[in-house]
């Protein structure tokens, strides 16, 4: 089974010179946006997403690199997922795809479908995943709302990576240990399955399309 967690590749997937829907308080829809702000606004990080996607950055500037990014990203989820691509433009062809991962992931989690809003369906996987992972993790959910578990499930699962990586985590934030994950450690963290790269791939919650 696939994980959703949140961090950065879903919002450039969707976000990055697109658009970021999340789904919860206000509070958390600011942090993430935030998060998508810092990863659009970091060259080094883009341009390493797009070595590893084999993608030739030479010559081209960050908004070029990071839009090659996004198409190869949704054009490689779609024939995972076995959606035709012919004739469709890309943002339309994102909005499939997350569509489609949101019914799979409900199916996996043992979320019935039928009769729900795409959108509340969307709100119940990830509240489902997030406390899955949580209890996964041994953090406790008592007393707590889901932005305050999912930043904790976040948080543990970069430094668990870092730690698994080598990295020195003394004094550093979970933002800038992800950033060091990426930029210096992209391939390793790929080649283990370690988080962000869980499965070979990049997941996060909170996946949406802005209409």
């Amino acid at each position: 089974m696939r994980k959703m967690y949140m961090s950065f590749a879903i919002a450039l997937l969707f976000g990055l010179f697109g658009s970021v829907q999340t789904y919860g308080a206000a509070e958390e829809k600011s942090e993430v946006h935030g998060r998508v702000h810092h990863f659009k606004h970091n060259p080094e990080l883009i341009k390493k997403q797009a070595e590893s996607l084999g993608i030739k950055t030479e010559g081209k500037d960050t908004e070029t690199i990071a839009k090659e990014v996004r198409e190869t990203i949704v054009k490689q989820k779609a024939k995972e997922l076995e959606i035709d691509t012919n004739g469709k433009d890309l943002d339309a062809l994102a909005k499939e795809v997350w569509e489609t991962e949101i019914k799979k992931e409900a199916k996996e989690l043992g979320i019935a479908t039928e009769g729900k809003d795409l959108h509340n369906l969307a709100r119940e996987v990830r509240e489902t995943q997030i406390k899955k992972d949580a209890k996964k993790l041994g953090i406790s959910t008592d007393n707590k709302d889901l932005h305050t578990i999912a930043h904790e499930v976040w948080e543990k699962r970069i430094f668990q990576a870092a730690e698994k990586l080598g990295i020195e985590t003394k004094n550093k934030s979970s933002d800038e240990l992800f950033k060091e994950i990426m930029t210096n450690h992209a391939d390793k963290a790929k080649e283990l399955n370690l988080f962000p790269h869980k499965g070979g791939k990049m997941h996060f919650f909170n996946k949406s399309i802005e209409n």
